[in-house]
């Protein structure tokens, strides 16, 4: 097969971890199963990805609303400039991951079917960031979701959630390269240290819930990971420590010190209860005990007893206190056994399934001609 892989609405920060580490390896998976492989980019800046032709947009001005313009202007044209490269690339099908709407987008759907990657509860997202792109999605989202061949959604919910288009869909929760990632030992701390992993700007990772954990338990240290004091309205007590945006090799660094890790603790924000978050699946590969606070079916049945699983509401790490704190002492000194999470985790098996699922929309779409 010849894939297209397109992104047209990926942070650079977002791109630079995990998930960018996610597409290098999905594409290089590929390669070695013999399929000729490119990524096509429109991106605000170069990202360090490798096979990829990127287009490069930027406003031209600084007033905010003629900023806004000035830079979807610049997305379009860049937009046009690779969707003329795609169809030079001449794909047996495209994998599209879903962004916000622009101008024109539609032309992409002519070249060949597209597989549409469902990572998130768009509508709900859009709504953190305001009226304006709330509505903007809103009304232009059944564009890319009508016109798609097929989608993938990372998880049942969002299949379920997007079944009234009446797609095909194949559900194909996020991997993680294991060889990648060697366990880590425990570390032989003297109190607990946890750590959470988020970004800026994305309310539904809850970050603003440890400051009360931390004051309350002064005794336990908590790192957060991407976000920095600009980005809380309020002081960090004294064990709770802001590192800003880091390198995967200062992350694994403070992973090292790690008793216990974080998974997403807000997801409810957004109204979504299921998640295969990338940063838990790299927390469970060196082995680190997790605290979660959504389903993810991948790990729902693992046999450990280094998993504590917190409700999705809005006071699950306030009415849960004592028991992190307790499952954060009684973690020191254990790592989870990889044996036990590499079958429900390991990339490899999860592209197979994807290409399968390509083959069948192109042999499909070949039927139907």
């Amino acid at each position: 097969m010849r894939i297209a892989y397109v992104t047209i609405n990926v942070a650079v920060k977002i791109m630079t971890g995990g998930v960018g580490a996610k597409i290098k390896r999905q594409v290089s998976l590929w390669k070695d199963k013999g399929h000729i492989v490119k990524i096509f980019m429109l991106t605000p800046e170069i990202v360090p990805i490798p096979d990829s032709e990127q287009f490069v947009f930027k406003p031209l001005v600084n007033a905010f609303f003629l900023k806004f313009l000035a830079r979807e202007i610049s997305r379009s044209q860049n937009l046009i400039k690779m969707i003329v490269a795609i169809k030079a690339f001449q794909p047996d099908i495209i994998y599209l991951r879903f962004g916000l709407y622009t101008l024109p987008l539609h032309r992409l759907f002519k070249i060949a079917p597209v597989a549409l990657e469902v990572n998130s509860n768009d509508l709900e997202e859009y709504r953190t960031r305001g009226a304006f792109f709330y509505w903007l999605n809103r009304l232009t989202r059944g564009i890319v979701f009508s016109l798609s061949a097929a989608l993938v959604p990372v998880s049942q919910t969002l299949a379920d959630t997007n079944a009234g288009y009446g797609k095909p869909a194949c559900v194909v929760s996020n991997g993680i390269d294991l060889d990648a990632y060697q366990p880590l030992p425990a570390p032989k701390n003297d109190t607990p240290v946890l750590t959470a992993i988020g970004s800026p700007g994305m309310i539904w990772h809850g970050m603003d819930k440890l400051f009360p954990l931390a004051r309350r338990f002064p005794d336990i240290t908590i790192n957060i990971i991407g976000y920095g004091p600009e980005d809380f309205s309020e002081t960090a007590p004294s064990n709770l420590h802001l590192h800003g945006y880091l390198s995967h090799s200062e992350i694994r660094e403070i992973l090292a010190n790690t008793d216990v890790a974080f998974s997403t603790l807000a997801l409810h924000r957004k109204k979504m209860n299921e998640n295969p978050a990338l940063k838990v699946r790299e927390a469970v590969a060196y082995g680190i005990p997790v605290i979660m606070a959504e389903r993810d079916a991948d790990l729902a049945n693992v046999a450990s007893t280094c998993f504590l699983f917190l409700p999705n509401t809005e006071d699950n790490v306030k009415l849960y206190a004592d028991a992190i704190r307790e499952f954060a002492y009684s973690s020191m000194g254990r790592r989870i056994e990889r044996e036990l999470i590499a079958p429900f985790i390991d990339q490899r098996l999860k592209e197979e399934k994807r290409l399968a699922f390509f083959e069948e929309m192109i042999n499909l779409g070949k039927s139907r001609k």
